[in-house]
């Protein structure tokens, strides 16, 4: 089951437009407008990394596994959700889970999405955009979907288990 971000896209994608609109006027009433539009922008995100880490934690799972996004910003395409905060939403889920008696762990994100979830063999070339197909037994499906099998299989498995080369708990 995938959070929703139909609704997140298309207010991201009116700040983005808004803001250019404004930027391309220079005064400095319109750097005023930036601020309060800014400030505005803040808030929606702080509210939906509320509802999203209120969505996660209400799950009936004790354990909730997250990728290590530190370095998320490498690379990036999604302009919308490029500058999203992954940290702010990593901690409020910490939070919120811990205050329940759930345990939060992080994930080496590392292969994740190239990694076959059903077989484990791995390889760049198992992902394609948005669709993960193993080269070794045919496996089909959402890369992402299969991302987050192999991230629930990682933070069960203890390191000696894995493979090498694999994604491992962090801490």
């Amino acid at each position: 089951m995938f959070w929703q971000s139909g609704h997140v896209k298309a207010v991201k994608g009116k700040y983005q437009y808004l803001r250019s609109k404004i930027q391309s006027i220079g005064t400095r009433s319109a750097k005023r407008k930036l601020q309060t539009l800014s400030g505005r922008e803040r808030r929606f995100q702080k509210d939906v990394n509320h509802q999203i880490a209120n969505w996660i934690v209400s799950k009936q799972f004790d354990l909730i596994a997250l990728e290590d996004l530190t370095h998320i910003r490498k690379g990036t395409k999604n302009k919308k959700l490029g500058k999203w905060s992954f940290a702010e939403l990593r901690q409020i889920i910490e939070y919120k889970a811990t205050a329940i008696g759930k345990k939060v762990v992080a994930i080496d994100p590392r292969c994740t999405s190239r990694t076959c979830s059903r077989c484990g063999f791995q390889k760049k070339e198992n992902r394609n955009g948005r669709t993960f197909t193993c080269k070794s037994c045919g496996f089909q499906i959402d890369a992402d979907l299969n991302a987050s099998r192999n991230i629930a299989t990682f933070s069960r498995s203890d390191r000696s288990r894995l493979p090498v080369n694999q994604p491992i708990v962090a801490g």
